[in-house]
């Protein structure tokens, strides 16, 4: 019987190490494990403007965009905005709105698994004295939670399209001024 119960408690502490990842002597037998549905947001490098985005033109604003959706996707995983208002002038108000929203979010401990937008430019042309490009873009799911003590809550995949306005100024280079949800088209 005394090699039965040996082995039975050298099993349950298998399990036990295998469930923590640790040998269950090394942890804090009060501290709770981290909850299996809580994801630690990946550590993201600020994006830089690529060349193309620099340069005047439909192929400029429309790698412009796309670096955008990159400060915005920086924004939200980490909470700094900066770069995402560099991109836009004061006068985009929805910018603005994105970066506070970021800024707030972070700020009371929230929090992005991912924001997996995945944009495609559908066109890219001048305007008066402006660029217009539009965009479609795929979302996978994911989520995000408000506050740390908060539930996460779950996206799910969808398709947008996007509207953005530009402008391009040899002191400054590219900035949106304009970011607005088209509408679906209704069908026939």
């Amino acid at each position: 019987m005394t090699y039965a119960r040996a082995a039975l408690a050298g099993l349950v502490l298998l399990a036990v190490a295998g469930c923590s990842g640790s040998d269950p002597a090394d942890g804090d037998p009060t501290t709770a494990p981290p909850s299996p549905t809580a994801s630690p947001s990946p550590t993201l490098a600020p994006p830089t403007i690529p060349p193309e985005a620099q340069e005047f033109g439909a192929e400029g604003a429309a790698a412009f965009v796309e670096y955008w959706y990159a400060a915005m996707r920086y924004s939200a995983m980490t909470g700094d905005s900066q770069l995402l208002l560099d991109a836009s002038t004061d006068e985009c108000d929805s910018c603005s709105a994105l970066a506070k929203y970021d800024a707030d979010l972070h700020a009371a401990g929230g929090d992005y698994e991912d924001l997996p937008w995945k944009p495609t430019v559908t066109a890219s042309q001048a305007e008066r004295d402006y660029f217009a490009v539009t965009t479609e873009i795929h979302s996978d799911e994911y989520r995000y939670r408000k506050t740390a003590s908060s539930p996460w809550l779950r996206v799910r995949p969808e398709q947008r399209r996007h509207l953005f306005r530009l402008e391009f100024r040899e002191s400054v280079g590219w900035q949106i001024f304009h970011f607005t949800a088209q509408a679906e088209a209704p069908k026939p």
